[in-house]
């Protein structure tokens, strides 16, 4: 179905500016406490805020129009920056927050002021949950308009790499809130920071399977993922539904962006029809798929008439 460009954008927009205010909490706390937990979730926001901007970078770069370089245009930038994002939260983020968790490990330290730590942790909890609870309701919106009744299953054929990261990311910010809560209060409990250290480090294993996640799903895409196989099953219906259609050969489509996508398909019709006949059957496919799938902008479709007699023709 048809993505709403706006409410992609809108998700981005918010989980960026939440993060960038969280992330300077969390700074200011973890200076003020010392808490190798803090200054975990505050490397976690930072990371956050810079992937939530590159999003918003490919987001927009895949809006522009270049139809001399790019002749199927530029929404691909969408998967490529999803990707880079992807790699920063394992490759960078999560590999510092994990090491800093080893370094505290071995280290003596006071954890002070622990108020400030909750304070920032309470904030960042009140505005990632209220991002996670906006960016969530598009999720479902789309799951229930797609006719999916297995959240699995809609997981695994969701397509916009922008929309997922911003959901993974939010939930892995909570998870982390939550982790570096328990490991100061078991160190204020137990006068032993083992338990702040060991969130630090249980903080960067969040961030690193993230990361691993989301790096599959978009490069997926970027090398070209096409539809579900629920989705290719509609196609084949509607073909089969078409009386001139002899056989279907074969289909096969490919994401140009979150929103649009290309199919190419090799069909059998009947002996004895027309060029003419062919054409209007072509014609009631393209229609009937679009007006199910609106997010196929581009439909190709090579006709043969018998199956030593071929002719392409593009829709």
């Amino acid at each position: 179905m048809a993505v709403d460009k706006r409410t992609t954008r809108s998700v981005v927009v918010r989980a960026l500016l939440g993060d960038l205010l969280i992330a300077v909490t969390k700074y200011i706390a973890a200076i003020f406490s010392g808490s190798a937990a803090i200054l975990a979730e505050a490397i976690h926001s930072s990371s956050d805020t810079v992937n939530q901007f590159l999003l918003l970078l490919g987001y927009n770069l895949s809006t522009e129009k270049d139809s001399s370089k790019f002749p199927f245009g530029r929404g691909r930038e969408q998967f490529f920056w999803s990707f880079v994002v992807a790699i920063l939260v394992f490759g960078i983020s999560g590999v510092l927050t994990f090491a800093e968790g080893i370094i505290k490990l071995t280290s003596t330290y006071t954890i002070r002021n622990p108020l400030s730590a909750y304070a920032a942790l309470a904030f960042s909890f009140a505005v990632d949950g209220y991002v996670l609870v906006i960016s969530s309701r598009f999720f479902i919106s789309r799951l229930r308009k797609q006719g999916y009744h297995d959240l699995l299953s809609f997981i695994r054929d969701f397509r916009d790499p922008v929309l997922m990261t911003a959901l993974v990311e939010d939930t892995a910010a909570l998870a982390g809130v939550v982790t570096a809560f328990l490991g100061i209060s078991l160190s204020l409990v137990t006068k032993n920071n083992v338990f702040d250290a060991s969130s630090s480090i249980v903080i960067g294993l969040i961030m690193m399977t993230s990361g691993i996640y989301l790096s599959k799903k978009s490069k997926d895409l970027l090398i070209g993922q096409g539809i579900s196989s629920a989705d290719q099953k509609r196609i084949e219906a509607i073909l089969n539904m078409n009386t001139s259609v002899n056989k279907v050969l074969d289909i096969k489509t490919i994401y140009q962006s979150p929103e649009r996508v290309l199919l190419a398909m090799d069909l059998n019709f009947k002996d004895g029809l027309s060029t003419g006949q062919i054409e209007k059957a072509i014609d009631e496919i393209e229609q009937s798929i679009k007006s199910t799938f609106p997010y196929i902008e581009r439909i190709y479709v090579e006709a043969e008439e018998r199956q030593t007699d071929s002719k392409t023709t593009n829709v």
